[in-house]
């Protein structure tokens, strides 16, 4: 599915896309658009070039994953799916939170040199002052809003647009 892009958060953004020293984190109310501004960055990321193979996308919220809630299993998950991949991998963890002493891991892929991590969670406990603690000047934060009027009256004006090729392809 074609996403609608927010420059206004891409053009912030996308200087840290190959940063593998800072975790990227995305911050904001529920259902602000952190998830879709994630698979807005990997679908740039294939179009940059970057092997599919090299881009790891965990959604905590999924029901595959519901069972990963301690710092060892996401650990062990992050392995799994690296197997094999050379070079940066990217790695997208959506709802972090969901999991035990999840700083710790991010922070040891960090040290890796070779992981580029962004990452979005809940609003009220990446920004407790606990992320900050634990992962003290080793990430960033994009903190994510809703649409504004503009945005809004442009990605209505994409959505019709979308929908027109679809409807006049058949």
């Amino acid at each position: 599915m074609k996403l609608y892009k927010i420059e206004n958060y891409l053009k912030k953004i996308r200087g840290f896309y190959d940063t593998t020293d800072l975790i990227k984190v995305f911050t904001g109310v529920r259902r602000c658009g952190k998830s879709s501004l994630m698979l807005t960055i990997v679908d740039e990321l294939i179009e940059k070039g970057i092997p599919k193979d090299n881009i790891i996308y965990l959604d905590l919220d999924r029901r595959e994953y519901r069972e990963i809630i301690s710092d060892n299993q996401l650990d062990l998950l992050i392995e799994e799916k690296s197997k094999g991949i050379s070079g940066v991998k990217y790695l997208f963890i959506d709802e972090v939170q969901n999991v035990k002493n999840f700083e710790l891991v991010l922070n040891g892929f960090r040290i890796e040199d070779d992981y580029s991590i962004f990452i979005t969670g809940s609003n009220s406990y990446l920004l407790s002052g606990e992320l900050s603690t634990k992962l003290t000047e080793r990430y960033i934060e994009f903190e994510i809003f809703t649409l504004n009027f503009e945005e809004y009256q442009s990605m209505k004006n994409f959505m019709a647009r979308l929908l027109i090729k679809i409807l006049y392809r058949n």
